[in-house]
């Protein structure tokens, strides 16, 4: 993997630490009440009881999974329900939505809890320069953290105001396809404009022409199994699909780097844990670090994310390589894809764009 260190203490990094959300803190107008053990009930801010209500609804999602799996089923045991349910079942596995995006709501996006989630971190968007609305982009966004926090916040709401930053674009994230085979809960992904991480959702987005802008995780499940505070280990070097699916539609690479990712959840890693985990990774695709954060009434012990500031910064477009154009019917063509993968031309024409994209990844961490 390529390891950037993340030195925003010593000032190294593009964007500085920020102020210190120190958790649900309080204080009230004859004084301060003092938290025993961690735990707060009493005198926290309405406002910020209402921000950690947004948060611990969207942690929820963990345990809903096997909810939606269970009420599915206990709906095909009814004789009334089976219709339907077996109906919906049926539309899940021919629905083209995770891979068309066809189902994203704006209004849904716009929705006050993901302004309440973003003001519990908070999560703060910065750009280093515009994005040409007439253009196509796909937007790495790094590191993955435990969940990718900013990156849904960021990219999948409009709480942070993603449109208002870079207006005239149209965001769709990238997620793994298992996520759309989940009764229900998919259909939330999808009105937040989800997409499924395959080669068709790239075309099939990206298709739609001027504006479209589809974002992906580059370092996946493998760099989420990195994850830990105070560190920005990325799993970049060998992934390079990002890459050739944004040369093969005609779209240019961002970078996009989340300061403060890591630093949401603290994580138990030991060898034998890191080897498990590893080896469900390639056999299932994903896997789950052991974390934990706070919890609803105190700081220390849940699955919450801990109050902390995430940074995202957006960079330019990177440059196209040199000597594109000169292959541009190889690229276009139906063995466009096996070119790049196959032929030593489309190799190297790859190879000079992912380490543009890594410089100018450098660029924004360090500049």
């Amino acid at each position: 993997s390529t390891a950037f260190r993340d030195e925003r203490a010593a000032g190294d990094s593009a964007m500085p630490a920020g102020e210190d959300h120190t958790e649900d803190s309080v204080a009230g107008g004859g004084g301060q009440w003092r938290m025993l053990s961690g735990i707060s009930i009493f005198d926290v801010p309405m406002a910020r009881r209402r921000q950690t209500a947004a948060v611990a609804l969207f942690c929820s999602g963990l345990f809903i999974v096997p909810v939606c799996f269970c009420t599915a089923v206990l709906l095909l045991w009814n004789i009334y329900t089976f219709p339907l349910i077996a109906a919906y079942l049926v539309f899940m596995l021919v629905d083209k939505a995770p891979v068309t995006g066809s189902r994203k709501s704006g209004h849904f996006r716009r929705w006050t809890m993901f302004t309440l989630f973003k003001d519990f971190f908070p999560i703060t968007l910065h750009k280093t320069a515009d994005l040409d609305p007439d253009g196509k982009y796909v937007i790495g966004y790094h590191p993955h953290g435990i969940i990718g926090i900013g990156a849904i916040s960021s990219f999948g709401s409009e709480g942070p105001g993603i449109s208002a930053l870079l207006p005239g674009l149209n965001f769709f994230l990238c997620t793994l396809p298992i996520n759309f085979r989940v009764p229900f809960l998919r259909e939330v992904w999808l009105w937040m404009g989800m997409c499924d991480s395959s080669k068709h959702s790239f075309r099939n987005i990206l298709s739609r022409g001027s504006g479209t802008v589809v974002v992906v995780v580059v370092g996946g499940a493998a760099e989420a199994l990195q994850a830990a505070p105070g560190t920005m280990d990325l799993v970049l070097k060998h992934r390079r699909g990002f890459v050739r699916q944004a040369l093969l539609n005609g779209a240019k690479l961002v970078p996009a780097l989340g300061f403060g990712e890591t630093d949401l959840f603290d994580v138990v890693t030991t060898p034998w844990m890191l080897r498990l985990q590893e080896r469900m990774q390639k056999v299932m695709g994903f896997s789950m670090p052991l974390f934990h954060g706070r919890g609803v009434f105190n700081y220390h012990v849940g699955i919450m994310p801990h109050r902390r500031p995430i940074n995202i910064v957006i960079g330019r477009a990177v440059a196209e390589p040199e000597g594109l154009e000169r292959f541009r019917e190889e690229i276009s063509s139906s063995k466009g894809e096996a070119f790049l993968q196959r032929d030593p031309r489309g190799r190297a024409l790859v190879g000079a764009y992912h380490a543009a994209y890594l410089h100018q990844l450098q660029v924004l961490f360090c500049p």
